[in-house]
Parts: C-alpha cells; sequence; structure tokens
C-alpha cells in the first residue's frame, strides 16, 4: 500500500491486536480438532501441539524483541508515543507538535462536540455499575480510555464520541424507563363496575353500601396482585438476561423507583426537550463549526457579517500572473490548495513525510534575506507565498505559527536556534524584537509596506 506500506504490520502498537487476533483462532482450532479425536489421541496431540508451538513462539518473540531493540523508538511511531507521554512530541518532534490537529483541547471544546451528553455521561457510568457485567465494564473502560487520549489530542475526539454516544444512550434509556413504569403503576382504576346513586332503591341502601365496599377491597386487590405479578415478571425477566455475564444473587429483591405521577410526566417532557435541544446543536454545529471551508473565511460583528476572500485571490493570482513551471515556497499547510487552485508545484505540502525538506523551509523562513535566497535559489524556487493578518485580526498567520518554523529547522540545522528569536524568554514582533526576527525573511515578508497598507481603504 503506497505511503503505508508495511508500517500497519512492522509497528509496536499493532502487536497486542496481532496477539489477540492469533490467540482467538488457536483457541477455535483446538475446540475444533478437540472435536474429531478421542480423548487419548487428543492429549497426545495437545502435547506435541505445545511443544513445538512454545518453541516457535520463543523463537518469534526472540525475532521481534531484537528488530524493536534496534529502533531508537522501541518501534513505536511518534504519534504512539505521544500519546503515552503528551510532553514526547514537543521535546523530540517538533513538526508533530506544531499541527494544530495534535494539540490537547480544550474544556470548551469538550463541550461543543458532545454539549449535554456530558451531563449523562456519568448518569449512563452509574447504570452501568447497576449491575455490573463484562459488556458494562467493557464500557466503562473504553470511556476512561478514550476520555484520555482525547485529552492528549484535539483530534481523538472522534474515539470520545462512540463512547460518550453509548453511554449516554443509556443513561436516557433507563431514565425512561423509571419514568414510564412510575406512570403505569399509578394510573388510575376506572369506575365501570361501581353501582352509581340512581341504581341503588331506599330499602337496599345498607346493602348497597356492603357491596361497594367489598367491590373496593377486591379491586384493591386485585391491583396490588397485579403490581406483585408484573413486578415478579420483570425480576424473573432480568435475572434470566443477567444470567452468563455476571453472577447474580437471586435472593436479593429488586427494589423498583417508582415517582408521583406528575413528576414522572415532566421528567418524560424535560428529557424530550433536552434530545430536541441536543440535535439542534448538532445541526448548527454540522453547519456553521464543521462544514465551514479554510479558503474563505467569514466573521460576524454589528455591522453584519464579512467574508475574507484573500486565500482564493491570492492562489488566482499566483495562476494568472506566473509560469506554469514556476516553483512557490510556502510552509506546509497551503501546500495542498497551492497546488489545487493556482496549479502550480510547491517544495513541501501537507503529505510531505520527509522532515528535512520541511525543516529546509523553516530554516529560509527563519534566515537573513541573503541566507534564505540561497536555499530558495537551490531549490530553484521562483516566489514564495506567506499568510500575514495583522491589518484584520486574523490569528492563524504565519508570523503566529513561525516559532514552529524555528522549532522543526533547529532540529535539523542546528544554526538555527529559538532563544536568538526570544526577547528575555518572550515572543515578540514589535520594536523590541531581537536582531535575528526583525531581519529574518518571514518577518520582513510578512511586514512589508504594512504601514501604507494600512491607510488603504478597505
Amino acid at each position: 500500500v503506497p505511503v503505508v506500506g508495511f508500517n500497519a504490520v512492522l509497528t509496536s502498537e499493532h502487536f497486542a491486536s496481532f496477539l489477540v487476533f492469533i490467540i482467538l483462532h488457536v483457541v477455535a482450532l483446538v475446540y475444533y480438532i478437540k472435536g474429531l479425536l478421542t480423548p487419548r489421541l487428543f492429549k497426545v496431540a495437545m502435547t506435541f501441539v505445545l511443544t513445538v508451538g512454545l518453541a516457535l513462539c520463543l523463537a518469534v518473540v526472540a525475532i521481534l524483541a531484537a528488530l524493536v531493540a534496534s529502533s531508537p523508538t522501541k518501534g513505536w511511531s511518534g504519534r504512539s508515543l505521544s500519546l503515552l507521554d503528551p510532553t514526547y512530541a514537543s521535546k523530540y518532534i517538533p513538526i508533530i507538535a506544531s499541527v494544530s490537529e495534535h494539540q490537547p483541547p480544550t474544556w470548551p471544546s469538550y463541550f461543543m462536540a458532545i454539549n449535554v451528553l456530558a451531563f449523562l455521561v456519568p448518569a449512563g457510568i452509574i447504570s452501568c455499575f447497576l449491575p455490573l457485567s463484562d459488556a458494562s465494564s467493557f464500557l466503562v473502560l473504553y470511556l476512561v480510555t478514550s476520555v484520555y487520549f482525547s485529552g492528549v489530542m484535539v483530534r481523538l475526539m472522534l474515539v470520545l464520541a462512540p463512547a460518550v454516544c453509548i453511554l449516554s444512550g443509556i443513561a436516557l434509556s433507563e431514565a425512561f424507563n423509571v419514568l414510564t413504569r412510575s406512570m403505569k403503576f399509578q394510573r388510575p382504576i376506572s369506575d365501570d363496575t361501581l353501582p352509581t346513586a340512581g341504581d341503588s332503591t331506599p330499602g337496599s341502601s345498607s346493602t348497597a353500601t356492603i357491596t361497594t365496599s367489598t367491590k373496593n377491597a377486591n379491586i384493591k386487590k386485585e391491583k396490588m396482585g397485579t403490581i406483585s405479578k408484573e413486578r415478579s415478571s420483570k425480576k424473573s425477566r432480568k435475572e434470566t438476561e443477567l444470567v452468563g455475564s455476571s453472577p447474580v444473587r437471586p435472593e436479593k429483591e429488586e427494589k423498583l423507583c417508582v415517582l408521583p405521577s406528575e413528576a414522572s410526566a415532566m421528567g418524560i417532557l424535560f428529557l424530550i426537550m433536552l434530545c430536541g435541544l441536543y440535535v439542534i446543536h448538532c445541526v448548527w454545529a454540522a453547519a456553521e463549526a464543521y462544514s465551514a471551508p479554510s479558503i474563505v473565511l467569514t466573521s460576524r460583528s454589528h455591522d453584519g457579517l464579512h467574508v475574507y476572500d484573500d486565500f482564493r485571490e491570492s492562489y488566482a493570482w499566483l495562476r494568472h500572473n506566473t509560469e506554469v513551471d514556476d516553483k512557490v515556497a510556502s510552509w506546509w499547510d497551503y501546500g495542498y490548495q497551492t497546488t489545487a487552485m493556482a496549479n502550480r508545484t510547491v517544495i513541501v505540502d501537507n503529505n510531505t513525510w520527509n522532515n528535512t525538506h520541511i525543516a529546509t523551509v523553516g530554516t529560509a523562513m527563519s534566515s537573513p534575506e541573503k541566507g534564505a535566497w540561497e536555499i530558495f535559489n537551490s531549490l530553484d524556487v521562483k516566489y514564495v507565498l506567506v499568510v500575514f493578518g495583522g491589518l484584520i485580526g486574523y490569528p492563524s498567520d504565519d508570523i503566529n505559527k513561525f516559532l514552529w518554523m524555528v522549532r522543526i529547522g533547529g532540529g535539523e540545522f542546528p544554526h538555527i536556534k529559538e532563544q536568538d528569536y526570544l526577547r528575555d524568554g518572550n515572543y515578540r514582533v514589535d520594536a523590541q524584537g531581537t536582531p535575528t526576527m526583525l531581519n529574518c525573511l518571514m518577518y520582513k515578508l510578512c511586514y512589508y509596506r504594512s504601514v501604507s497598507a494600512r491607510k488603504l481603504p478597505c
């Protein structure tokens, strides 16, 4: 498979899943052979298979251990090591830490993604322990591990989403079960069978009173018997479903929670309203937050909606004013867009796996003009594309992410040092910036004619 190659079978993070896969097939094979042989032959075959299999397993483990030991990262990829040690990428592989998807999420991003489900998940966890089974314990472990991994990288919120949805569904199911059961057990009894005042005669008033009292007593007994039968049937069905998943004590009676009918009705309406609001939030998030293109930017202010079309216009300028075989140097974030919309060759793009290529571009951006010209000239570059958002307050421009270029370039070229671009440990782009910062190519390109550009009408 291109790009991926044999990483799916050679990297260490996949070994555990392959081991479980092999064990399942070995167990299935043992059961199949046991059904074909007699007990005596099966015992002899098992002794032979265990002896040969143990020798083969030891040989395979020795080979794998040698391969893993020869790798400086023990066969683990940089992203996987970042999950186990969140500080690993920032220390050793800045190219991984520079990606915004690999940054840890903030608390508002959790609420933006899961919204009201954040309040239903704890209730779902409690429901999984009543009673605890193999399936419910798996769900709890799934949630705990996914919460940890999503806290390391914001892109792993996709891993958290299924666990949150499952546990929230369990919580809603249990809540609806309690509320509807409470309303069912408190339904009023129909009085159609009771005699009316017009049916009784003056001479039989005492008899009618006794008969009515007797009927009321019988109805009350029938109602209590019906409730007890329903409870016993529910209990027997629940005990039958739980057999095989976890040990159940049949002698322990289940205590049914019965709420007043008014509170149950209000609770059902509240849950339905909550689900409706969550659907509305999901539609809004999908339309506004997750479907917004990165080419055209929009913002809202007191005077209405503003549309910024600078990216598309820049790519259109490159397409119409440069030669077809000209090469464009930019940070790798804009590689795909430049190739697709400007139809020009780039030095690095979003799929560049060679860290040296990205570090070379970062070094050129961090160098003075003369040194940067020499680097770009060796790469046959004709144009340099930078994004500057200082005029409109765009926070994701190149001058804001410039320190990542310095770190990535310094990882391959030691003469680039991050301390040279910091003033007393602070990153400054004003008059108090360091001489190295103020004379680098990125700073000069971003702030070229910025004073005169501010005077131009919007």
